[in-house]
């Protein structure tokens, strides 16, 4: 893995392994410039080289990379060795902390995940540490062929998160790959038996359309008329009958022989009437009688449209 493995200070000095050998002798070490930044406030922030424009030496060797990769001014992102993070890191005065060693007065936490794989020259690394309060932090690197860091992905989550997480990942990389790269779920203009029967299994742990589409590699319309087809969602327009054509139960009935609009709906005009006569200062048993619904609903009512005056007032005072 290519690592800075030593650095030379505005004094001329160079710390860290400068001569340490590179695994291909034929290789010449890579030089760079970094300005070390260490976030204001940190323990950091008080080390001998805060704010030095360093030069750095970088290239492939067996030394152990630390945990932290630096960013080049002149190009270019690389993980440190353990020994120069350390350096870097202490504090003025300190006494620079040698890199873990196998008896650890402080034993760092290990890993309780670690998976990686490489694909298309590319190392991909995630490992998991469990916090003190049960969450893991997680932390995801691509790096080239040589270590160079390409991107890094780093956060906190608990457990139950990663199955979630790891459909959410799934269902981005479909949707930003290609359409001629995502299999199509139907065949001959209808869909195949397992995808089919797929569909309906994520469907009821996934509701959102944008994301079955995306795993399904098809537009959300068209996730919409296979389940419709499958029975698993109601056709556009069928979702309730009309009010006219359901029988009233003899409690309703009854209701509306005392309030005859009780629970039918509120149009606009009635909406602007109410605040109106609510602004002139009409009270809740007069509306009640003006517009056939209880006393209840007015109450209901006012505080939705926002209204203003007593009746207003009264509504807010019995919610509370």
């Amino acid at each position: 893995m290519t690592v800075i493995y030593a650095f030379q200070d505005r004094s001329g000095h160079w710390h860290g392994d400068p001569d340490a050998p590179l695994l291909d002798p034929t290789d010449e070490p890579g030089r760079g410039i970094l300005t070390y930044q260490p976030v204001p406030g940190t323990p950091e922030a008080t080390s001998p080289f805060a704010g030095q424009r360093l030069t750095v030496l970088y290239g492939v060797t067996d030394l152990e990379a630390g945990p932290v990769a630096y960013q080049l001014d002149t190009g270019g992102r690389f993980l440190a060795t353990w020994h120069i993070h350390t350096l870097l890191a202490s504090p003025m005065g300190a006494t620079p902390v040698p890199a873990p060693s196998a008896t650890p007065s402080d034993p760092i936490p290990a890993p309780c995940l670690e998976s990686a794989l490489t694909e298309d020259g590319r190392r991909y690394v995630l490992t998991g540490t469990r916090c003190d309060n049960g969450q893991l932090t997680l932390e995801c690197t691509v790096s080239g062929e040589r270590g160079e860091v390409h991107g890094e992905l780093c956060g906190a989550v608990t457990a139950d998160d990663l199955a979630p997480l790891a459909r959410l990942l799934d269902a981005a990389s479909r949707t930003l790959t290609t359409s001629a790269a995502i299999p199509p779920p139907r065949q001959g203009g209808g869909w195949a038996p397992a995808n089919s029967a797929r569909l309906a299994t994520r469907f009821r742990r996934e509701r959102d359309f944008g994301i079955l589409a995306a795993e399904f590699g098809c537009s959300r319309a068209a996730i919409y008329d296979e389940l419709t087809r499958q029975g698993l969602i109601r056709a556009r327009g069928t979702d309730r009958a009309a009010p006219a054509s359901r029988p009233l139960s003899e409690a309703m009935r009854q209701r509306r022989e005392i309030h005859p609009n009780s629970h039918t709906g509120w149009k606009p005009e009635d909406d602007q009437r109410l605040a109106r006569l609510s602004a002139e200062g009409v009270v809740n048993f007069e509306l009640s009688k003006e517009f056939g619904r209880s006393e209840t609903a007015i109450d209901a009512r006012l505080l939705k449209i926002g209204a203003v005056g007593p009746a207003a007032d009264q509504a807010r005072l019995n919610a509370l």
